[in-house]
């Protein structure tokens, strides 16, 4: 419904607010540092109709004074929001996370997503849910933070200064998504898997590379963050995820006699000793002399 006459109450009326692609929105903050900011963004969220804000290791007292001032009409929205660890921890049920960045880091992250399109790129890949995640004031997000995230946006300026306050760049990002418009999602398009599902995929697909030694001439350390970028890059559903996973696990049954399902916690940071890949080589070897032998019998 349209906002309210000039002088009347601020509040709106007792009805459901409109829908917009803000409505599977949750905003993530990532180390914020200022009171007045995390304040600020609260009021933000109640204006544009977020009713899902997250913080990730903040810098400041969250139920201060400033705080709770600056976060008029939507202090216990504040006071009742999550704190987490990690993005990743704070992004695990997202379908799609997307990081923002003041500066331009194409060379890291490939082409940022201007705003405005971003409720066109959820129509695309639909979620359940997705998430806005900003940085430090000082420092915005860094780049392990920035590549846990699937894209980034940048927003333009058109003076000296190339980043906005972080306040502002919420209110412009969030106003620009809720206000655009997007095609109808494709109905037989499935949601995405949650980020925490995909996460998993990425760290038994990594592990099951290492059992069968491929990092002999791959350095593992900087193939890791290109295989979550590939990985990020794909509209995986549930069900996708549990193909792949579940051919992963097949020729881990077939190279060493198991499916490798340990956690990822348990896994090792290096390849596996000798005597496992050793009994891999055996099974193998054992299949190609059966093969042998049938071609002669035939």
């Amino acid at each position: 419904m349209p906002n309210p006459l000039p002088g009347a109450p601020t509040d709106r009326p007792n009805v459901p607010p409109p829908p917009t692609a803000l409505t599977r929105c949750c905003v993530v903050l990532a180390r914020t540092q200022g009171p007045v900011n995390l304040g600020m963004i609260a009021r933000l969220c109640g204006n544009l109709g977020v009713t899902d804000l997250r913080l990730v290791d903040p810098l400041c007292e969250v139920n201060s004074d400033e705080a709770r001032m600056f976060s008029t009409h939507s202090k216990d929205l504040l006071l009742s929001a999550p704190i987490f660890k990690t993005i990743e921890e704070a992004t695990a049920d997202c379908g799609y996370v997307i990081g923002t960045s003041g500066d331009f880091r194409t060379s890291e992250l490939g082409p940022h997503v201007r705003a405005e399109r971003v409720p066109e790129l959820l129509a695309s890949r639909p979620v359940a849910r997705f998430a806005l995640v900003f940085g430090n004031e000082a420092t915005g997000l860094n780049d392990a933070e920035l590549r846990a995230c699937q894209a980034w946006i940048h927003l333009d300026t058109f003076g000296q200064n190339i980043s906005y306050n972080l306040a502002n760049a919420v209110a412009i990002t969030l106003y620009v998504v809720a206000t655009a418009s997007a095609p109808p999602v494709a109905e037989d398009m499935p949601e995405a898997a949650p980020r925490a599902m995909t996460e998993n995929l990425l760290d038994y697909w990594f592990a099951t590379l290492e059992r069968f030694h491929y990092f002999r001439r791959t350095d593992p350390v900087r193939f890791k963050p290109l295989l979550r970028k590939f990985i990020g890059r794909l509209h995986l559903s549930v069900h996708d995820v549990q193909v792949l996973r579940g051919m992963m696990a097949q020729f881990n049954l077939g190279g060493f006699g198991d499916r490798f399902d340990q956690k990822p916690t348990e896994r090792p940071d290096k390849p596996l000793v000798m005597d496992e890949r050793s009994r891999g080589s055996q099974i193998l070897a054992e299949r190609r002399r059966s093969q042998s032998t049938d071609q002669i019998d035939g």
